[in-house]
């Protein structure tokens, strides 16, 4: 259970780094710049650029904060940005204003992945990843993220599985073969329940499926380590 706990704080680490920050969302500015939503005296601690267009939610000191122009350690130019919002390189080498998580982003599409993460192989690991991103994508705590993590351990292994009752599985990417009931992928998720068989084969949309129910449920009220048992089925 300590390595257990260990390895997802290495998740969080890795793959959420800016959720803490971002408490109101992400943005695009006026001048088309990726940003966050926060208050307008934070962003000015940061070195941003609030703009007041009303482009994030609550009051008006809430507003999209973005970050200047760079150039990152190749000498590729980018925008200093929220690595949330960079759907190409973010460079970690501080050539950014503001909290870790703004780093320079270029879009000349090369991403590290980072490696295998603790007690993990490449394969667990890219799924991880999937299922850590796929729940900051949704909004979820990292608890949240932490319920769907620890769910596809058990169920398998963070691994996506075939079903040999269920023919139409094998046309899908797979790693395993199983045979519980009609149960498919990462979640082990049964299409009767949770949608098209494809959908329950494909990691990110099956994660997308896991978090909308654990979403639609009254979690104030629950204990958070029994939310896993109650998903599945």
């Amino acid at each position: 259970m300590k390595s257990l706990r260990m390895f997802l704080l290495i998740v969080f680490a890795i793959v959420l780094p800016s959720t803490v920050f971002a408490q109101y969302g992400y943005c695009t500015a006026t001048n088309s710049r990726r940003g966050e939503c926060i208050s307008t005296s934070q962003c000015k601690i940061n070195g941003g650029s609030s703009d007041p267009a009303n482009l994030c939610p609550g009051d008006n000191s809430i507003q999209c904060c973005t970050y200047r122009t760079c150039t990152n350690s190749k000498g590729v130019g980018g925008t200093c940005q929220p690595t949330a919002t960079c759907s190409g390189s973010s460079d970690p080498a501080n050539l950014c204003p503001g909290p870790n998580h703004i780093q320079c982003c270029t879009s000349n599409g090369g991403s590290s992945s980072g490696g295998n993460l603790p007690g993990l192989d490449a394969t667990q690991s890219r799924y991880a990843r999937i299922i850590a991103k796929t729940a900051r994508d949704y909004g979820l705590p990292i608890r949240g993220c932490e319920v769907a993590i620890v769910t596809a351990i058990v169920e398998s292994n963070i691994r996506v599985y075939a079903n040999s009752k269920v023919p139409e599985s094998y046309k899908y990417p797979h790693d395993a073969v199983g045979s519980d009931h009609d149960s498919v992928g990462i979640f082990q998720q049964r299409p009767i329940y949770w949608g098209s068989v494809k959908d329950c084969m494909d990691p990110k949309i099956s994660a997308g499926k896991f978090y909308a129910a654990l979403k639609g449920l009254n979690t104030s009220r629950r204990i958070w380590r029994q939310v896993a048992n109650y998903l599945p089925r």
